[in-house]
Parts: structure tokens; sequence; C-alpha cells
């Protein structure tokens, strides 16, 4: 289901001090895009070591003509990787040094049920996009190159649905593509989709290629200079195991196997990748022939080190403006000291903090949160984590990671990247370095790891 296209700023009174106003003010479904992107968003550059959009933009703008950028960004959920792509959006359409770029920003999940995606599907969503965009879907109609690929690509997508017994009209649905393969996200049907798909992907890959390129003149036409593909939420792709006998994942199946192939597409293309395989670099570097990997950080919010008390004052200062932004802090909590525990309490996950805000607000509609308020949902959240905690062999070396701000040395690399996954465990930046979230260090699992003795 697509998320609800809100402008909060024009729905609601910001900063919000009524408990349901605060709820939607911090609801983390609600993308920041247009007016609410210009109002509401926060440069968290400077305590995240760097403008990471900044690069990936001058990486795009740099490249020679005819070279073609594949970037890979990767975060947890919850670190604002859709806020800042869409921000990055509007930079790459602005005209700079004679240059500008028309943006094609596709949110896989309108497309495609997202937590089972590989690469037959992604392409046909990417090409049912290119139909529903208002320009390009305009460019495709105008040049008879572009239409005549497009209804080539388009009649390929309805034989594969035919052959799964799905019925659709064989004219190509310009500005209704969206809605036309709306069938695609019915439970089962897109994996049969790609079983009849998969052994033409190399077709189709090469039929979007030569539709770009039939688009390109006149797109010039329209004064852009190129188009880049900003591909959204593929992070949330599920890790699941392969039933194929493998140790491979779903992670590697789609990521380090398939979506390598989409470099043959000739397009900059922006893709969001899970933060796990930030662990794969080497791997990643070897599937794609020229990647630039980003990774989005979490916002550090205590001194890395043993002490988990010690705060990072300029992150805190970071998320309180953030947060004063859409909320009355001094009504929404009852004093500072409560306001910092609550960004405390996040680990710098702008998601989090908001479902610190938003459970509590729903708790306590009168507001005014404590210190005591902001422990009760913590403890909500921990306890939800406990089930994933409890019996867990590698606890002790989460408390290692508190500690070191490092994983052990000889920590199995599968089970690092499922903890990374489950947000147990945080990335952080500058020298990189790694927190258990306090939320799961709320938990009895943890904590009592911490009290046995080590092994005689």
């Amino acid at each position: 289901m697509a998320r609800p296209k809100i402008v909060l700023t024009e729905q609601l009174n910001l900063p919000a001090r009524k408990a349901r106003e605060v709820r939607a003010a911090c609801d983390p479904r609600f993308d920041l895009v247009d007016k609410d992107l210009r109002l509401l968003r926060t440069d968290l550059s400077a305590v995240r070591g760097g403008s990471r959009t900044k690069r990936m933009e001058e990486c795009i703008r740099g490249a020679l003509v005819g070279t073609y950028q594949v970037q890979l960004l990767s975060g947890h959920p919850g670190s604002g990787k859709s806020t800042e792509l869409r921000w990055l959006e509007g930079e790459l359409r602005k005209t700079k040094d004679d240059i500008a770029f028309h943006v094609l920003f596709v949110d896989i999940q309108e497309y495609l049920d997202v937590r089972d995606v590989q690469l037959p599907d992604f392409v046909t969503a990417l090409f049912a996009a290119l139909l529903d965009d208002p320009l390009l879907g305009l460019l495709i109609d105008k040049s008879t190159v572009a239409k005549q690929t497009a209804r080539r690509m388009w009649k390929r997508v309805v034989s594969w649905l035919a052959a799964i017994g799905l019925t659709l009209e064989a004219e190509i649905p310009v500005g209704e593509a969206k809605v036309k393969l709306g069938v695609m996200k019915s439970p089962g049907v897109q994996k049969r989709f790609r079983d009849v798909s998969r052994d033409h992907i190399i077709s189709l890959i090469t039929e979007l290629r030569e539709l770009l390129q039939a688009l390109r003149p006149v797109m010039a036409e329209q004064g852009f200079d190129d188009l880049v593909i900003i591909a959204d939420n593929l992070e949330r792709v599920e890790r699941l195991p392969l039933d194929d006998g493998s140790k491979r994942t779903t992670h590697d199946l789609f990521f380090l196997e398939q979506l390598p192939l989409i470099q043959d597409a000739d397009v900059h293309i922006i893709v969001t990748i899970p933060v796990s395989l930030h662990f794969t670099q080497g791997r990643l570097r070897q599937a794609f022939s020229a990647p630039s990997d980003v990774v989005l950080p979490m916002i550090t919010v205590r001194k890395r080190g043993p002490d988990v008390d010690v705060p990072d004052e300029a992150g805190i200062a970071a998320l309180r403006g953030l947060l004063e932004k859409r909320i009355a802090l001094p009504v929404v909590f009852a004093d500072e000291d409560a306001i910092r525990h609550a960004i405390m309490q996040s680990g710098g996950c702008l998601r989090d903090l908001f479902r610190i805000v938003t459970t509590g607000a729903l708790n306590k509609p009168t507001l005014g949160l404590t210190r005591a308020d902001v422990d009760d949902v913590v403890r909500e959240f921990g306890s939800n984590m406990e089930r994933l905690l409890q019996g867990r062999g590698f606890l002790r070396e989460l408390h290692h990671v508190v500690r070191t701000g490092s994983f052990p040395d000889d920590f199995d690399d599968d089970l690092r990247q499922w903890l990374l996954y489950e947000l147990i465990v945080l990335e952080y930046n500058k020298d990189t370095w790694y927190d258990v979230h306090p939320f799961a260090r709320r938990t009895r699992a943890f904590q009592d790891a911490g009290k046995a003795k080590a092994p005689a």
C-alpha cells in the first residue's frame, strides 16, 4: 500500500501543541515532500561527518557524458534516507554549471510487494514508473522510436501476465501503468510473474536501455542533460535464507547477483540497500563495476566508550532542533531533562525518536511528558525486543560492542548482518563505530548476560 501523501505544514498548525497533532507531526509514515521538505527537513550533515547527498550529487554531475553512476545508499530504517533522497532529487533538478537533470523518483513499494523483490519485477516497476512520469510519458508518446520500444516492452509484460492467467490490454498505459500493474502486489503474483519472465530479463534490460536512449534527444529539447532514476525503499527486501541448500540469502540473490545487471541499462541510478550489506563491500565492488556506496549513519547521541551516559551534545542539539520544527517542546515535554532523555533513548534513530514522542502522546494525551513517561514508552519497546534476544548465544558479545564500539574479531558475519538489519546494533559515523540500541540494552536478556561470569 502506498504511503499517504500528506502535507503536514498545510494540515497541521506547527509546531504541534495538541496530542493528536503531535502524533501526526511525528508520524514516520509521512514522507517529507515539496513544502514539508523545505520547512521541516533539518540538515544533519554536521553531525553525520559531512553531506552524503552532496557527495552523491557531485558524483553524478561530474560523470563524463556517456558514463553512468550507480549509487548505493544504505542506512538503518528510520535514519532519514527517504528525506535525503527527496532533497537530492530537488538538487539534481536545479541547473548548476549549466547542467540539469530530470529525476524519476520511484517508491518501489507503490509498485511491488517490496518485501519480496527480484530483478524481473524491479525492472518492470521502473518501466511502469517511466510510463507514469508526467514528462517522460509525454515524451514517449512524442518520440516514434521511444513509443515503439515502450510498446514492445509492454507487450512482453502483458504476455508474461497472460502466461499466469492475468489479462491486460495491449495498448501501453501511459500515465496509468501503476494502476494497471496493481495486480503485481496480489499474493503470489509477483513470484509467478518472475518465474515466467526471469529467462528474458537481459532482453528487458536491453529494451529499457533502448527506451532511455530514445528519450534523451527529446529530453534535451526540454532542457535536461540526462535522466537520474532514484529507487527508494529497496532496503525493505526481507533477508531470508534461500531454499536451495546454500547459505545465501535473498539479499545475496537480489543485491549482489541480480541488481548489478541494471548497469547495462546505461542510466544514472540511485538505489537504497540494506545497511547490513555494508559489511560485504568487497563483494559489492566485485559485482558493480564502479559503485559509489554511501552509508547514512545514525546521529551520535552518546560518546563512544563504556560509559553509556556520556552525551554527545552536538548530536542531541541537532535532534532537538529537528523536533522543535514539528512539535512545541515546552508543551509536549515537562522539562529539558525529559527532552534529552527521549533523544538519548532513541539511540539517534530518527524513526525511534518519533515513535517515543507519538507513543508518549498516545499514552498521555495531556502531554507534559516526564522522564518517567519516556521510560514507560521505552520499556514497552524494550519488551518487544526481548522476544528477539531471549536465549541468544551472542548476548555477551553485545556487551563487547557497547564497551568498545566494535564487534569482536571472530564475530560471525551473517549474525552481524542480522543484528544491524533488526536494529539491535546501530552504526555511527566519523570513525565508524557501533552501539547496542538503548531499547535492546533495556532488555533482561542483555542485562542478565552482563552479569554472567566469563567461562573459566
